[in-house]
């Protein structure tokens, strides 16, 4: 009887240390981009240039091409611009044609604490005259240093990635050291 219990106890274990991490890991993946952003990635565009207090609506948005400039009621040129990823303010804003990244990244309220700011991207709407379309974009250097050298000519419809920093956080830290515990408790329990 002793021994089928400990059969038993060492199958759930087994389970235990194996397939829960798996299900887990499976329901994760299926969160785009992190449960917390998922949601506000796809928020509406801007609503005209914020620093000019009151002033008339922009254009709405259809009916002209987002990749050129446009102008407001005051003879600003503006733009449009995306921003993804690990920031407080993802979507699409607009802002003047002047505007550079450290411009954009104020406007969407900086980048989170888990953003990778060495791995951040710019990806033109169209390709520039070299043929270029991806820019690697390293804000890490900027945030540390103020140097805006890495930084690249905004033009309209261009988009910024700034991805996730995938290092261990606090609940992967414990996660592992449960399947440990668990893997030296199945261990324990089957030299008996």
């Amino acid at each position: 009887m002793k021994k089928v219990f400990k059969r038993i106890f060492v199958h759930l274990l087994i389970v235990q240390v194996f397939i829960t991490p798996i299900l887990s890991t499976a329901v994760y993946a299926q969160q785009p981009y992190g449960s917390s952003s998922s949601s506000l990635l796809y928020s509406s565009p801007s609503r005209g240039y914020q620093g000019m207090g009151n002033q008339q609506q922009v254009m709405p948005g259809y009916g002209m091409p987002q990749d050129t400039y446009f102008t407001d009621s005051m003879g600003n040129i503006l733009m449009y611009i995306n921003v993804l990823g690990e920031v407080y303010k993802p979507g699409q804003h607009i802002v003047r044609q002047d505007s550079d990244i450290s411009n954009v990244l104020s406007l969407v309220g900086g980048p989170k604490e888990d953003a990778n700011l060495d791995k951040a991207k710019l990806l033109r709407y169209k390709p520039d005259d070299d043929g270029k379309q991806t820019y690697e974009i390293n804000l890490e250097a900027y945030f540390e240093e103020g140097d805006r050298s890495g930084f690249v000519e905004l033009k309209p419809n261009d988009t910024i990635v700034i991805p996730e920093d995938k290092g261990i956080d606090t609940n992967m830290a414990l996660r592992i050291a449960a399947l440990i515990v668990s893997a030296a408790s199945v261990i324990a329990i089957a030299s008996d």
